[in-house]
């Protein structure tokens, strides 16, 4: 029952989303952007760190062929358009979504083996969609701190416990730093 909840829901809320000009996250950005994005998300990942954007730009810039210019324009549309969080200070990538930097209770493995910590619940799920393969939710419920589970296989919610799981959202414009709310 609650599979088919949430993916009416997640359906509904898509098509409103649509309605309302509202965009996920990649199509708020060009192809060349997401490009960069994914860039720093897979590397996130695979290094099991924070992408730098000082210390690690010398090997992004070679690896999809920008030059220090572009690299900077689209770095900044990141920022501006909510697409990534980062630390002032140190210039680290805390928040690239779905993916968080910092330890989260929201641990999701890919399909294919790969383990990260999601911002929050919700966008551990969704990265199904961000990665398009099959992915595990272990997370923790933020009101009685029980364990949660969620399994997606193709797209839809294949297994989950507690049994009694309910997933609320919200419209994620109605908060000026997202990333900081999860």
């Amino acid at each position: 029952m609650l599979d088919n909840d949430i993916q009416n829901n997640t359906q509904n809320e898509n098509e409103k989303a649509v309605q309302n000009g509202i965009q996920n996250v990649h199509q708020k950005f060009t192809a060349r952007q997401n490009e960069l994005r994914l860039y720093i998300i897979n590397f996130t990942i695979d290094n099991k760190r924070p992408y730098n954007l000082e210390s690690d730009k010398e090997v992004t810039l070679q690896v999809l062929q920008m030059d220090e210019q572009e690299y900077e324009e689209i770095i900044q549309c990141l920022i501006d358009k909510d697409g990534m969080v980062v630390d002032e200070e140190a210039k680290n990538v805390n928040f690239i979504y779905p993916v968080s930097s910092l330890e989260t209770n929201h641990r999701v493995t890919l399909a294919d083996g790969r383990e990260f910590t999601a911002m929050c619940a919700i966008d551990a799920m969704g990265a199904a969609f961000t990665f398009h393969q099959d992915t595990e939710v272990h997370s923790v419920c933020a009101m009685c701190e029980e364990p949660v589970y969620v399994k997606i296989v193709d797209g839809k919610v294949a297994d989950y416990a507690p049994k009694t799981l309910h997933a609320l959202t919200f419209p994620l414009g109605e908060l000026a730093n997202w990333a900081g709310s999860c």
